[in-house]
């Protein structure tokens, strides 16, 4: 596609923020305590060098041309839609990385998706609207360096400076409220330069957040940023943060693994690190990147699900203006707790109330020396009496939790009752916070037929053998054209696991009679128990499900070899 004069489009770009600022769309933004609040953001690092097999700093990006960014089955809704049912609450769109790729059509280059083999597409459109429909904010990562365009370094530059406030101009005038503004590698801009970027983003869009990837640069983001590997913010942090991973092990976008990697391959381990973070008033973002395809593999996005069955809990901090407060209550200060306040109450029948809405909730208080007795009633009824005397200072203490709670409004409440251990020096009560949760939609029941399972019809020449890391330690498999395992189960919904190797092929899936699907199942290395093949929305009754060796392999392959593992029907 060619490219106006800059001129045009940069008086264009003007106008456009005047109109824009004229009627800001401020109704949704959201403050620095707020972005933290959302909890749990969908970080997809997908781009040109998903295509490239090297990260943003490897390489020259002058040897990577902008038609290598070639998916042939691109699905944004996927992602979203996995995004949603893990529970995530915002997106925070790539826009552009450090090898200077623009993920739009930006007027002030030609390295960008328009010279692309999908000149067509807008992935930074796509996103935000896939966003807003399944209702994400919607934040964009813009990287800091530009080793494309500035390949001598960014640092100080003032063309650089004003190139880099063109392309934001577009991103802040084209696609909707930007909640935020993720400016990665933030240490190659000074602090001048900085502070001129933020200012730019403000005078187009004045309630986006600008966050700075670069300790450095703490006084001036709106948000701090670290990646897991800086290190966790501390017990007790009071700024608002957020902690951003990968759940693949080679690199926040796709080089040559469909699966994510341990421990982040299993959803009760991620569940408990967005609390973990949660708990320190941080964020956390991960990314589950898109394969060259467009789509995120299947074992991602059953990641992705299952994460979204456990409980997630939303903190509120006991300064918060929701809790109301009855009688004496004295602030004070520790790091030990919840952004390093509590309050505490010796008055009889002083109380704090919190009405919130949920199936869950967790009262959180401190146990000390001179702490008193209190009672919790929910919902007008007392449910538990606490004693939180302890001989020494115990801190983050659950005085009480349920998670059974009707999914409605309810009140929780602690009363000082002026009594106590008789050990204890006085009766103070501590409050630090309280957490809410809401029960995730409970999964249909399942279930797993494995592969040695007598039901299943194998057809032709299949080996059936032991192998330790495999859905109940087997496996079946075949190259032989024509070969099929077929099973036919009552239910709504099936899905198919194989595995993936250097040997192994392709295969056709049939569900009752109609090919659905054929699978590339090769990998560079052995992965198990992968998700080839879910569907979710079969019609009530009985279905067959067929798997059809066809003797064709993908060109890196050394064989074959078709695998079954074990099927899943809900």
């Amino acid at each position: 596609m060619s490219k106006h004069r800059w001129t045009f489009f940069a008086v264009l770009a003007f106008l456009a923020a005047l109109a824009f600022c004229a009627n800001p769309a401020s109704t949704k933004a959201v403050t620095p305590d707020e972005y933290v609040d959302l909890g749990f953001g969908f970080f997809p690092h997908y781009g040109l060098n998903t295509y490239t097999g090297t990260t943003g700093g490897q390489g020259n990006p002058a040897n990577f041309p902008s038609s290598l960014f070639a998916p042939t089955d691109l699905d944004v809704d996927q992602w979203m839609a996995a995004a949603k049912d893990a529970g995530m609450t915002y997106v925070i769109a790539v826009a552009k990385h450090r090898y200077g790729w623009a993920a739009w059509d930006s007027a002030y280059t030609t390295y960008d998706i328009a010279t692309s083999s999908v000149p067509n597409v807008d992935l930074v459109r796509m996103m935000a609207d896939s966003a807003a429909q399944y209702g994400l904010k919607f934040a964009i990562y813009f990287n800091s360096d530009d080793r494309y365009h500035f390949p001598g370094g960014v640092t100080g530059n003032a063309t650089y400076t004003a190139f880099a406030k063109n392309q934001l101009t577009e991103l802040l005038t084209n696609y909707g409220e930007v909640i935020a503004i993720w400016f990665d590698h933030a240490k190659a801009l000074t602090v001048a330069q900085a502070n001129e970027l933020k200012t730019h983003v403000k005078s187009i869009q004045p309630d986006t957040l600008v966050m700075f990837h670069d300790n450095d640069k703490f006084g001036i983001t709106d948000v701090r940023l670290h990646e897991l590997v800086q290190g966790d913010p501390p017990v007790g942090n009071a700024h608002p943060w957020e902690e951003a991973w990968t759940a693949y092990d080679a690199y926040w976008s796709w080089t040559d693994n469909e699966q994510p990697a341990a421990p982040w391959n299993d959803p009760e381990y991620v569940a408990n690190r967005i609390r973990y973070y949660n708990k320190r008033f941080t964020s956390f973002a991960i990314s589950i990147p898109p394969g060259p395809n467009g789509k995120i593999s299947p074992a991602g996005i059953q990641l992705m699900k299952d994460i979204g069955s456990y409980l997630r809990w939303k903190q509120t901090d006991d300064r918060s203006t929701s809790i109301t407060y009855s009688g004496t209550w004295a602030d004070n200060t520790n790091s030990s707790y919840y952004k390093s306040t509590g309050r505490n109450s010796n008055q009889t029948n002083a109380y704090a109330e919190y009405t919130f809405t949920g199936t869950g909730v967790r009262l959180i208080t401190k146990k000390a020396p001179a702490g008193g007795i209190f009672d919790v009633y929910i919902d007008g009824t007392k449910v538990t009496t606490f004693d939180s005397y302890a001989s020494s200072n115990v801190f983050n203490v659950v005085a009480y939790e349920t998670t059974s709670l009707s999914n409605g409004p309810h009140t929780i409440k602690m009363v000082v009752t002026g009594n106590k251990n008789p050990n204890a020096s006085n009766n103070n009560c501590n409050i630090d916070l309280i957490e809410v949760s809401t029960n995730p939609p409970l999964p249909p029941a399942s279930t797993i037929v494995d592969d040695t399972n007598s039901a299943i019809t194998y057809s032709g020449s299949w080996s059936h053998v032991a192998r330790a890391s495999s859905y109940g330690g087997t496996i079946s498999h075949s190259n032989t054209l024509n070969d099929y395992a077929e099973y036919t189960f009552t239910g709504k919904g099936v899905k198919l696991f194989t595995q993936k190797g250097p040997s192994a092929g392709k295969f056709d899936v049939y569900v009752d009679g109609v090919k659905v699907l054929t699978y590339d199942s090769y990998a560079a290395s052995g992965q198990h128990q992968v998700l080839a093949y879910d569907n979710q929305s079969l019609g009530a009754g009985s279905h067959t499900i067929k798997v059809v060796v066809t003797h064709t392999k993908n060109p890196n392959s050394s064989n074959y070899h078709a695998h079954l593992d074990y099927i899943q029907v809900n």
